[in-house]
C-alpha cells in the first residue's frame, strides 16, 4: 500500500487530496499543510514510498499508480474529495477523474502536464542518450535547472536537489522512463476530457507547459486557468500565500454550489470558458 497521511479536521469538513510529482516528494506540500488542514480533512499520498508495483524493480505505471490511490481512499473510507495535483501528479490526477470520476469532486492541476512539448521530450531523449555517462544525481541535477531555469525558481530547484539526495538507486531513472512514455496516456486523457470541474495553475513562466494548457482552457467549458506572474512550473512552492488562496477559495465556491444544489455545469457555463485570470505575484509575499 502507498504510504500516506491523513489530517482530520471534522467528520463535516471536506476531504482534500495532495498527489505529488515525478520522484514521489510529498514534502512538496509543506507549504500548503498549514493552511488546508484550518478547513479541510486532508489526504497526502507518498507516490514513491509503498507496494513493489509502484516503487519496486518494476516498471512504473500510470494505472497501477491510479489504482492504488483508490485503494487508499477505499482503505480510509473517503467516498469523495477534492483533488491537487502538481506536475506529473496532475497525470495520475486526470486518469483517476477518467476512470473514477465518482470519487472527484473536483481537480486543482497545478505545473499541469498535458501533452509533451518538442523541447520537454528532447530533454528526456537526452536524458536517455547521457545516462550511461553521468551519474543518476548528476542528470537529475542538470534536467531541474533546465525545468527551472530562471533566478526566481531558485528555491525550487534547491528545494527538489536536497530532497533527491535521499532516492533509491535507480529511482529517478524509472520515473523518467514513466514520463517518456506519457504521450499516448496523454492523448488518451485529452480525447476523453472529464466533466470533473477543474482549475488550473500555471506560473507564467512554465514555457514548457503553459501554452498547451491555455489552449485546452480555452476549448473546455468548466476547466478554468489562473495563471500566477513571475512563477516557473512548481506554483505551490514559489507563491504559495497566492496560490493558497485561489485553491481554497476555488473548493470553498464548489462546495457552497453543491450545498445549494446547483449543476456544477450550468454555474461553470456562466462563466467564458476562454476566460484566463492573471495574479501579478508582485503583489503577494512568497514567503
Amino acid at each position: 500500500m502507498l504510504s500516506h497521511f491523513t489530517y482530520l479536521n471534522s467528520i463535516s469538513s471536506p476531504w482534500v487530496t495532495f498527489i505529488d510529482g515525478a520522484g514521489g516528494i510529498s514534502s512538496q506540500w509543506q507549504k500548503q499543510l498549514s493552511e488546508f488542514k484550518l478547513h479541510y480533512n486532508v489526504l497526502v499520498l507518498d507516490i514513491a514510498q509503498g507496494e513493489n508495483t509502484i516503487e519496486g524493480n518494476e516498471v512504473l505505471n500510470i494505472d497501477a499508480i491510479t489504482n492504488a490511490i483508490l485503494r487508499i481512499l477505499d482503505f480510509n473510507n473517503i467516498p469523495k474529495s477534492h483533488f491537487i495535483g502538481v506536475s506529473l501528479g496532475t497525470v495520475f490526477v486526470r486518469n483517476l477523474a477518467e476512470k473514477y470520476p465518482n470519487r472527484i469532486k473536483s481537480m486543482v492541476l497545478a505545473g499541469a502536464i498535458v501533452k509533451l512539448s518538442f523541447r520537454f521530450r528532447t530533454l528526456l531523449q537526452m536524458r536517455a542518450i547521457s545516462k550511461s555517462i553521468f551519474s543518476s544525481k548528476s542528470l537529475f541535477k542538470f534536467f531541474v535547472f533546465l525545468l527551472l531555469p530562471n533566478k526566481n525558481n531558485r528555491e525550487s530547484r534547491s528545494f527538489f536537489i536536497e530532497q533527491s539526495q535521499g532516492w533509491k538507486k535507480g529511482q529517478f531513472n524509472r520515473w523518467a522512463q514513466l514520463t517518456s512514455k506519457l504521450k499516448p496516456v496523454l492523448k488518451y486523457l485529452h480525447s476523453g476530457e472529464s466533466n470533473v470541474p477543474t482549475l488550473y495553475i500555471m506560473g507564467e513562466e512554465d514555457y514548457l507547459f503553459l501554452p498547451t494548457v491555455k489552449r485546452i482552457s480555452s476549448e473546455n467549458s468548466g476547466k478554468l486557468l489562473f495563471v500566477i506572474q513571475d512563477c516557473g512550473h512548481f506554483v505551490n512552492l514559489e507563491q504559495p500565500i497566492l496560490f493558497n488562496k485561489m485553491v481554497i477559495g476555488y473548493l470553498v465556491g464548489m462546495e457552497n454550489r453543491m450545498e445549494d444544489s446547483l449543476s456544477v455545469e450550468d454555474s461553470f457555463n456562466n462563466c467564458s470558458p476562454e476566460e484566463v485570470l492573471i495574479a501579478n505575484s508582485n503583489n503577494h509575499s512568497k514567503k
